[in-house]
Parts: structure tokens; C-alpha cells; sequence
């Protein structure tokens, strides 16, 4: 029998929670790859990098099929599978010394482990939660059968032996806690039995090229994700997509809209319904006359004006409106907060004088209108219908410097996430766009990718780095290829690295710096930190 399902996805979850940072899984894998050398026999020689390949596959590849199916299991993410071994372990042992390399004589995994390597690894992680012996039991053990009678002694056991380690290593590197669930248990774990946030991310091109995007414009973005965005079309009139830059959340829109109106039955909608929305980038010089509308001269008086909200219930067509936190939206939306909350309201009067009044209200028909009840010969009161739609985007890093959305406003929106690609989906995705780029390159943008994708404050999405990848791609091999991902750095986010914080940059750049992805040297970095203060 193989281990159980329930086991492994609590051996995964156990997993999951650690969190480390990259430096220390590079560590922790180069030890557990360097037990399979000694095990194998490997050292016998001098290992290569095909057995490097061989033991992260053993070790860490789930789903050999699965183009993520290599599991980063201490930082929890689903990895690149084809070459994973050269690409984490060995590019991070074989090359300049780093926490990595520590454990190593000579800091490199081909001179074998130091007789002290396992107390080295303890040292390092001191301080962090280390991994329940269990998880790791499963995390190794998962192929392997068992008898039917096997317990957790059993697969510790076998563990020793899998890796050629001693109790005493194994009790330096994980901890005692147990997992809960017996070891065998009726089904037997398998990867579609798994729990959808532990398995490889579904992931969708949201707005393919074919529907009018220049070629390499779609949007790659979860499954959920994209679920959520159409099921929130399908039932709810306003929409907001939040995410940091680079996530598409602009595409996205236009993409459901698209969609929408190529298959309006799959949504609720009658046939022949088109969004055709009213594209708008508020700015701060925005105010309620812009969205609703208000008194403007005509012919030397005062008359009502509509707004882009009223002219889009008369023209029957959503509207869209990106960056809404651009403008003071609680402000600019005050007048229209009953109204969006379901009631109709009074927005104003046809003019200053005795003018008629300006209704806002909704319809149970499925298209907008605009009628004029009062004989005034013009609409005066405008109804949005059940296929009407208000669609916003909003960027809450931008947030901490423009405006917010304040709670009464935000309870009007139904709000559909829109986050970041994980490094391993952001680096199975450059490798799809950018298939001729030197790997050396390609790894400095991944390292870069995860060092911002580590804190909330500099997290962005994959848009912007692929526009240095597309600096890079083709390119011919310069002297310094660091020089060149540190020019294509700053070309495709210095106005991002201008906007943080200094104490939030300097963060930034020790994770690029010291992580083991190393995206980029203290040298080039200091270069970037000059043109960012240019730029700023």
C-alpha cells in the first residue's frame, strides 16, 4: 500500500506553513539531495548534473506530467518540472559560495557533504519551524509500498534508509510533531485526490490573442480566478478587480466583456446582449459631475448635464472604470451610494429654477433606459437594467499614496481578487514567452520576480516582468548578462522602484541580493539604486 490520502495532504499542509525564505529551502533541498548522492552512491565519483536532475525528480517532482509538478515544499510552490535539478540545486551549489554551499567542503555539492553538514543546517534554520518528521517521511516515502500493518516507526524507519541518515541528523532537521492521521489509510494518496490549494495551480489564458490582443497579450491567471470574475458578471451589477500592477486586471475586463457579448446566454444575458462598455481613467480632478453629471452653462443658463453613469443607462453599455482610486471615488460616488445600494434616488434638476427632477433608479427589463416623464424634452429619469454592469479596477499599493475606497463605497462592489503568479507559475510562464533567452538571464528575472513577490509592499504582477523579458529575449550574449537584466530591470519597473518607501526599496534589495536565487550582485544593484534616485 502506498501512503494515504489523508497523510499526505497533511503532510503537506504541514509543509505548506513553514514558509521559508528561498535561501534556506535552497539549503534545506541541497542537504536532502546530497543524502541521495551518498545513498546512490554518487560520491563514488563526482556527481553530475544528470543526477542532480535525478534526485530532485525522485525527491521533490510529484507530477512528472504536470509542467509544475516539481514541488518547492518549504516555500510552498509548484516548480518548473524538466531540467528542475540543474535549475535549483546545482546552479545554487556549484557556483559563487552562498548559504547554500555552506554545508558543503569547498562549497560545492561535487566535494560532498561536511561531516558537520546536518548541525550547519540547524544553525541556519535556528529560530524557524522546521518540518514535522512525519511530512518529511511523506514527502520522500510517497512511492514507495508498504504492508498493510505499517505505522509512522516504520516510515521513519525506511526514511534513515531512503536518505543514509543517522537519527542523529534527522532529529537536527525536522520536528518530532506528529500529523494526526495514521499512515495508511483507505484512499491511497494520489495527485487528484489533493486539496485544490495543495496541488499545481490551474492556470488559464484569460484574454487569448485570437480575441483581438496582440500576440502575447492574454492574461494568465488561476482557474478560481478566472471562475470568480464570471460568476461575479453572471449575478452582481457592481464589479471591482483588485490586485497589484501587472496582474491584467484591465485585460481581464476586457475579456469578460468579450466574452460576454460572444456568449451573453452562458451568462444570464438575452442573445444579442453587448456590453460595448465606456472606457474611463478617473483622476483627481474628478467630481460627481463627471460620473453623474450636474448644472452646466447652456445658451445662458444653467441646464442639466448628464454624466458618463446616465449616458451609459441611455445608451444601453457598461462602463468600466480603471484605476477608480485614481480619484476620490467616496467623494465623486456620495450621490449615487443609496442608489447602488438598490433604491432610486434624485440626482439633481433639470435647472437651477424650478427644473424638473433628475431620477436614478433600476428596472426589472433586461436593457437600460432613459425616459422623459415630465414632458421636458429631454430623459429625466434613467433606469438600469438587468444586464447593465459597472466594472472597476483598483490597485491597493497605489492606495497607500492616492485615494481609498471607504467602507460605505466598498459594500457596494462585489470584489474579485486578482493576485500575483507565484514565482514557479511566473517562471513556467517566462519560459513559455521567452523560449531563446539565456538561462542565466531567465533565473535573474525569476529571483527578481520572487524578491518583490515576498512582501506585500512590493509585490507585483507578471506584466511588468515579462517587459524585461522581452528586453532580454533574442538578445546576443552580452560580456555581462547581469548588466543587462539590471538595465532591463530598471527600464520596465524604475517607476515602481522610485515609488517605495526607501526603507521598503533597501528591504527590496537585500532579498535580491542575498537570496539564493541571486538576481542581481551588490554592484549592479548599487547601479540600480542610482538610477532610481534619477528616476524619483
Amino acid at each position: 500500500m502506498h501512503i494515504g490520502q489523508a497523510a499526505m495532504t497533511a503532510a503537506l499542509e504541514d509543509l505548506r506553513e513553514l514558509g521559508w525564505s528561498t535561501k534556506f529551502v535552497s539549503l534545506y533541498e541541497s542537504f536532502l539531495v546530497a543524502k541521495w548522492f551518498e545513498r546512490h552512491g554518487r560520491y563514488s565519483g563526482q556527481p553530475t548534473i544528470d543526477d542532480a536532475n535525478r534526485a530532485v525528480t525522485e525527491l521533490f517532482v510529484f507530477d512528472p506530467d504536470h509542467e509544475n509538478g516539481r514541488l518547492s515544499a518549504f516555500r510552498y510552490d509548484w516548480k518548473v518540472t524538466a531540467a528542475s535539478g540543474r535549475k535549483t540545486v546545482w546552479n545554487n551549489t556549484t557556483r559563487a559560495p552562498k548559504v547554500a554551499t555552506s554545508i558543503f567542503r569547498g562549497d560545492d555539492i561535487r566535494m560532498g557533504l561536511r561531516p558537520e553538514a546536518a548541525a550547519v543546517v540547524q544553525q541556519h534554520l535556528d529560530g524557524l519551524d522546521l518540518p514535522s518528521i512525519q511530512a518529511l517521511a511523506c514527502l520522500v516515502l510517497r512511492d514507495q509500498d508498504f504492508p498493510p500493518n505499517a505505522r509512522w516507526d516504520d516510515a521513519v524507519g525506511r526514511l534513515h534508509a531512503a536518505l543514509d541518515i543517522t537519527e542523529a541528523e534527522l532529529a537536527r532537521i525536522t520536528a518530532p510533531r506528529t500529523l494526526g492521521p495514521a499512515l495508511l489509510t483507505d484512499p491511497e494518496w494520489s495527485m487528484t485526490g489533493l486539496p485544490e490549494h495543495l496541488a499545481p495551480p490551474a492556470l488559464v489564458a484569460a484574454a487569448p490573442p485570437s480575441k483581438g490582443g496582440a500576440v502575447g497579450s492574454d492574461v494568465i491567471v488561476s482557474s478560481r480566478t478566472e471562475r470568480m470574475l464570471r460568476r461575479a458578471v453572471t449575478n452582481f451589477t457592481s464589479i471591482l478587480l483588485v490586485g497589484p500592477p501587472g496582474t491584467g486586471k484591465g485585460q481581464l475586463v476586457r475579456w469578460i466583456a468579450e466574452e460576454v457579448r460572444d456568449n451573453p446566454v452562458n451568462f444570464g444575458f438575452p442573445e444579442g446582449t453587448d456590453p460595448n462598455p465606456m472606457w474611463r481613467t478617473p483622476d483627481e480632478s474628478w467630481s460627481a459631475f463627471e460620473v453623474i453629471g450636474g448644472l452646466a452653462p447652456r445658451e445662458g443658463e444653467l441646464a442639466w448635464s448628464n454624466g458618463i453613469l446616465l449616458n451609459s443607462l441611455a445608451e444601453q453599455r457598461w462602463i468600466v472604470l480603471d484605476e477608480t482610486n485614481r480619484a476620490d471615488m467616496d467623494k465623486i460616488m456620495g450621490p449615487s451610494l443609496t442608489w447602488l445600494a438598490g433604491q432610486d434616488v434624485e440626482v439633481g434638476r433639470t435647472a437651477a429654477h424650478d427644473g424638473h427632477p433628475v431620477m436614478l433608479g433600476w428596472s426589472h427589463e433586461a436593457a437600460s433606459a432613459a425616459t422623459d416623464p415630465s414632458g421636458v424634452g429631454q430623459p429625466t429619469t434613467f433606469v438600469a437594467g438587468t444586464n447593465w454592469r459597472l466594472l472597476g479596477t483598483y490597485n491597493p499599493q497605489d492606495a497607500q499614496r492616492v485615494f481609498r475606497f471607504g467602507q460605505a463605497l466598498s459594500r457596494r462592489f462585489t470584489t474579485v481578487p486578482v493576485p500575483a503568479l507565484s514565482p514557479g507559475e511566473f517562471e513556467s510562464l517566462l519560459n513559455s514567452r521567452c523560449p531563446a533567452m539565456d538561462d542565466d538571464a531567465k533565473a535573474s528575472i525569476v529571483g527578481l520576480y520572487s524578491a518583490h513577490y515576498a512582501s506585500v509592499e512590493t509585490v507585483l504582477g507578471p506584466a511588468v516582468f515579462l517587459r524585461a523579458g522581452a528586453y532580454l529575449d533574442h538578445a546576443e550574449q552580452p560580456e555581462s548578462t547581469e548588466e543587462l537584466v539590471a538595465e532591463a530591470y530598471v527600464l520596465s519597473l524604475g517607476k515602481y522602484l522610485s515609488s517605495f518607501d526607501d526603507h521598503v526599496f533597501e528591504s527590496l534589495g537585500r532579498r535580491v541580493v542575498e537570496d539564493e536565487d541571486a538576481a542581481l550582485s551588490e554592484t549592479q544593484w548599487t547601479w540600480v539604486a542610482q538610477q532610481r534616485e534619477i528616476l524619483g
